[in-house]
């Protein structure tokens, strides 16, 4: 069951989940219990052999057994044991260099626990292989992949609508006034401490002439805003900014283009003769 559950978390970037953690927690607690049970059986049964020792050792002879309590019958019957004293009656005739070898059945438990293995078998073969009533495997993970392939087209076709259409791969340069207004806003707020308020430059390089350290284009623009710069002290906005509203910012920083600022940087970077609007 685990490694099932470990494949299908797979598919969702392979974080533990909490199903995963309970199922663990769960096998801890069985395995806990089965040496537990090991442990008082042990127990008991060095308590049966201290009581022959310590009869043996006094020289006290056996009475009337006393009637078997009820743990002893309960290990009659999960062990089926045999004792000392039956023993000869299970001996074979096989002799191994003075060893003679008993015809001990299997326990009880053991064998009844293999008759539900094969019972789980056939129900398995009939759920999953006759009637496939039930996914395999492989097929639970496809079904998982596909489940997720759908909610990734379900969140870009709500962010697509969210954005009036806006398309990633598909960079456009806006000029629309509510689109350059927005990004006009958003750059005197976040962008003119490095860049002034006018594009000029201050910690970072001027946006007002042609040269560009990371490419001019509308989409070198975006970005650049997008992963940031992180050698150069520019973060990355992706986490604080929306598609859209990189996008904005892009155009806006594009209409600064063939501007006169008041104290402007000197050129960095790589002149850049596309379109001031990205368009090659």
């Amino acid at each position: 069951m685990l490694p099932g559950i470990a494949v299908a978390q797979s598919s969702e970037g392979g974080a533990m989940s909490q199903e995963f953690m309970v199922m663990a927690i769960f096998s801890v607690l069985i395995l806990m219990v089965i040496v537990l049970i090991a442990v008082i059986v042990s127990l008991m049964s060095l308590k049966k052999v201290i009581r022959e020792v310590a009869r043996q050792t006094t020289g006290e002879e056996e009475g009337v057994e006393e009637a078997p309590g009820w743990w002893t019958k309960f290990n009659k019957k999960l062990w089926n044991w045999t004792s000392v004293e039956e023993e000869r009656d299970i001996l074979l005739d096989h002799n191994y260099d003075g060893i003679r070898e008993l015809d001990n059945h299997l326990p009880p438990w053991w064998t009844y626990l293999f008759y539900v293995t094969i019972a789980f078998g056939v129900v398995y073969l009939l759920v999953f292989h006759v009637f496939k009533t039930q996914p395999l495997q492989i097929e639970a993970y496809n079904m998982e992949v596909a489940e997720a392939a759908k909610a990734a087209e379900a969140r870009q076709a709500a962010q697509a609508e969210e954005g009036k259409g806006f398309d990633e791969l598909s960079m456009q340069f806006s000029d629309d006034p509510e689109v350059l207004a927005g990004g006009e806003n958003i750059f005197k707020m976040q962008c003119a401490a490095c860049h002034q308020p006018d594009g000029g430059g201050l910690i970072g390089p001027n946006l007002t002439d042609k040269y560009w350290i990371h490419g001019g284009s509308m989409a070198d623009i975006y970005r650049t805003i997008k992963v940031g710069v992180p050698d150069k002290g520019m973060i990355s906005w992706e986490s604080v900014l929306s598609p859209t509203k990189i996008r904005d910012v892009a155009s806006y920083i594009l209409t600064l283009q063939g501007t006169t600022p008041a104290n402007p940087k000197e050129p960095q970077g790589t002149l850049y003769e596309g379109d001031a609007t990205g368009k090659e």
